[in-house]
């Protein structure tokens, strides 16, 4: 995303206070009486998950992420609101726009088309969406380059595979399908560049109970979490199956790394080109460049031969370089990324293929 060269400079899980403290002198709303109401700055819009809720899973997750940078933003004196809603409710949106917010960020792909719907009542406000679909004249859509932590986690699973068998399971309902397969294709690419030979069975996510228990069947013995619920986790802890994912990681020793996210510098960034008015429509993503995605520490199990590959990996991603860099073949066989070719954004955006040697789940829908 545009922005001021100052908001490009933080490193991912370090202290930002030196950019907060700038962005505070460009962004902090002007003195009000104590009777005024501050116009928001900031909607935060989660996915409300039935039944009844339960949108945060973990405090290191997606939707945790979002709250931590939204504290930080609260801290400054920048006034957010924050809600969850159910997919495709329009009204529920529209009640959040009438509070007339400068932005509003909704942080499922779900909530895309109650988001388009409201958008165009809403002129005033600049809509921020969790998509990879068409923005328009007041909506922006933007993704986090989770592929690039999954990367490094492939890096880890490949490394560290015994039964030579890792699997993948989709069942982040806060991403796209898209977003998901991109995911599990820049894990199974890490992993091919540890162990050439490694299997990597894909879980789409429909039925996350029981495709695990068909990975661990097909002699997974490291599985790739999208949503690391205490369900799973618990099932794979009886099993002795180690993982990537975020519940429990600060004590389970099965638990290899996880992806994390820093949304502080992002949001500011998008705020104050708001305020600034040089914002305008389009797709943006983030990763390790902007330091907004990375991978957390590392667990026990982690040697630390593993460990300088990975940090030597997300330091040249750190660089430009792509887990995508051709060549890259579909399962059919055909070349999809030519020899030293990177794709950009939006051919990343249309993925919608799986890499070689990205196997669908036995005896699952392959949903693809």
């Amino acid at each position: 995303m545009a922005g001021f060269p100052f908001m490009r400079q933080a490193e991912p899980f370090r202290s930002s206070l030196p950019f907060i403290l700038l962005l505070a002198v460009f962004i902090l709303p002007c003195p009000m009486s104590a009777a005024a109401k501050p116009r928001p700055a900031i909607a935060f819009v989660h996915l409300l998950l039935p039944p009844g809720g339960e949108p945060h899973a973990s405090p290191a997750g997606w939707i945790g992420s979002l709250d931590r940078a939204r504290d930080t933003l609260e801290s400054l004196r920048i006034p957010t609101i924050v809600s969850s809603v159910p997919p495709g409710n329009a009204e529920d949106l529209n009640e959040l726009s009438e509070m007339d917010p400068e932005v509003l960020i909704t942080t499922s792909p779900l909530l895309y088309a109650a988001a388009c719907d409201v958008a165009k009542r809403s002129p005033n406000t600049v809509f921020f969406a969790c998509t990879d679909e068409t923005v328009h004249d007041n909506m922006s859509g933007f993704q986090a380059r989770t592929y690039e932590a999954h990367y490094l986690a492939g890096l880890i699973a490949g490394a560290l595979s015994e039964n030579g068998v890792i699997g993948y399971l989709a069942n982040d309902p806060y991403q796209s399908k898209t977003s998901r397969l991109r995911n599990a294709n820049a894990f199974t690419l890490g992993a091919q560049k540890s162990k050439a030979a490694i299997r990597v069975l894909y879980a789409p996510g429909n039925a996350p109970d029981e495709e695990l228990k068909t990975l661990i069947a097909a002699g997974a013995d490291i599985v790739d979490l999208e949503r690391a619920l205490p369900s799973l986790v618990e099932r794979l802890r009886e099993h002795s199956v180690r993982y990537v994912g975020t519940a429990g990681r600060a004590v389970d020793p099965l638990c290899l790394a996880a992806p994390e996210w820093e949304w502080s510098n992002a949001f500011g960034d998008l705020l104050t080109q708001v305020r600034f008015g040089i914002w305008r429509p389009r797709n943006v993503s983030y990763g390790i460049k902007e330091g907004v995605v990375g991978l957390s520490p590392f667990g026990p199990a982690v040697p630390e031969t593993v460990r300088v590959r990975v940090r030597e990996a997300k330091e040249a991603i750190r660089n430009g370089a792509s887990p995508f860099e051709g060549p890259v073949r579909d399962v059919s066989g055909s070349l999809r990324i030519g020899e030293g070719s990177v794709p950009d954004d939006a051919t990343l955006r249309g993925m919608d293929w799986r890499v070689q040697g990205l196997e669908p789940l036995p005896l699952a829908p392959d949903g693809l």
